[in-house]
């Protein structure tokens, strides 16, 4: 009901103003200015209304306080960039007052978007402005969700000297936030492994591993890079020479998530969502520190791909598809096209993350061993699952379950990281 009258221009204006001009001890103030009003509305049997004409008196004077102007102050304020869901962030301000002190203290919100899941405790903040020098002061932000979050930036006010409005505001411009899920730390993560060869060999990708061999030099071709010029066999031979280097076969690695959801999800499915991602991202962090090539596809109405280890990338580029990446409510595996699986073709292993075991996803499954690549299945799924997979086990490789509880006793008994 609130929400609907905010839209009426006048009554939108007075909520914005009681919420943002008067501090907690301000709109106590108001209500007691209200309340007193109605119990003293008659002033022969009661005498509350001298304790509305005091009420009222400190409002009024509060309010001409707050029609000073904005407070010239330099506000310094680093948000983060980055954070772990449920991992408190601990966020520094800094004010320096350019101009003699006034009448009142400056007071600090670090405002929230309407709706979100983003507190800061606590919101607000009072600086002492009766000694020279800078201000420093500190909040606590939390978030419960992963997700991409854009906050409003901290606003700076003037009160009055007893506390109860504030002055306009001036403000940082707004910032943008990736809350990354939770994961813990794996200190061993079997998966079965080979070599492909690809294309253009490991200087695509990184220097680290296997170490890339020059096997010699031959005549330049049209279209020979320049760096791989012979500079000293060019001036002896008197034309152009490359050196040549040994193409490579290695290991590449695909980590597969399972984003479908139904249509209306039950808080259970939703569990199981996110721990499919924590599950993901877990795996990810353990062969961020390894040598392999690592590919993220997150299978849905659009293929996702990011690629990491061998530092190619590191692992905030994984966890920043993760914190942003939404259900898919179709079943992709019935509809996934041929570009999955010409990526796959230079795949070596499939790390396949799912949230059911059913005939679609049996079936995605063959398809990727048929290809000759090995698979390492993990079903996050609470109960039964739809179909049994304990028989096709030998078939596709190694399957193993995870419920939401066992993914929740593992971020508990490791720690999940920031």
């Amino acid at each position: 009901m609130t929400r609907r009258l905010e839209h009426i221009p006048l009554f939108g204006i007075l909520v914005r103003m009681y919420r943002r001009r008067l501090t907690p001890r301000g709109q106590y103030l108001l209500w007691l200015v209200v309340a007193t009003a109605l119990v003293g509305l008659d002033t022969r049997r009661t005498q509350v209304y001298l304790l509305f004409a005091v009420a009222a008196g400190l409002f009024i004077v509060a309010t001409v306080f707050a029609m000073r102007p904005r407070p010239r102050a330099q506000l310094e304020c680093r948000l983060p960039e980055r954070a772990t869901a449920l991992q408190p962030v601990a966020v520094h301000a800094r004010v320096t007052n350019t101009r003699q002190r006034l009448f009142g203290d400056l007071q600090i919100t670090f405002p929230t978007p309407e709706g979100s899941a983003a507190a800061f405790h606590p919101s607000a903040v009072l600086l002492e402005t009766d000694r020279a020098g800078p201000h420093e002061t500190s909040t606590e932000l939390h978030i419960p969700k992963r997700g991409r979050y854009v906050l409003p930036g901290p606003v700076l006010r003037w009160t009055d000297p007893l506390r109860l409005a504030t002055s306009r505001a001036q403000s940082l411009p707004e910032h943008t936030l990736l809350v990354y899920p939770r994961y813990y730390t794996m200190s061993e993560f079997l998966v079965p492994v080979g070599r492909r060869y690809q294309p253009g060999g490991i200087p695509l990708s990184s220097s680290t591993g296997d170490a890339i061999e020059f096997v010699g030099t031959r005549d330049y071709r049209e279209g020979d890079p320049v760096k791989n010029i012979h500079w000293r066999s060019w001036a002896r031979r008197g034309k152009p020479v490359v050196k040549e280097y040994q193409e490579e076969y290695f290991c590449r690695i695909a980590i597969i998530l399972d984003t479908f959801l139904s249509k209306k999800p039950s808080p259970a499915e939703l569990a199981t969502f996110e721990s499919a991602i924590s599950v993901v991202a877990s795996v990810a962090d353990y062969f961020s520190r390894s040598e392999y090539i690592v590919d993220i596809l997150a299978a849905g109405p659009d293929i996702y791909e990011v690629s990491a280890g061998r530092s190619l990338a590191y692992l905030d580029n994984i966890l920043d598809v993760l914190a942003c990446l939404e259900p898919c409510y179709e079943p992709p595996f019935a509809t996934i096209g041929p570009h999955l699986f010409d990526k796959l073709a230079q795949i070596t292993t499939v790390v396949a993350v799912l949230q059911d075991w059913d005939a679609p996803r049996e079936e995605f499954l063959r398809r990727v061993c048929a290809q000759g690549t090995a698979v390492r299945g993990i079903i996050v799924h609470e109960g039964e699952t739809s179909r049994p997979w304990h028989h096709v086990g030998a078939e596709l490789g190694e399957l193993s379950t995870l419920t939401p509880a066992d993914v929740e006793q593992l971020l508990a008994a490791e720690g999940y990281r920031a």
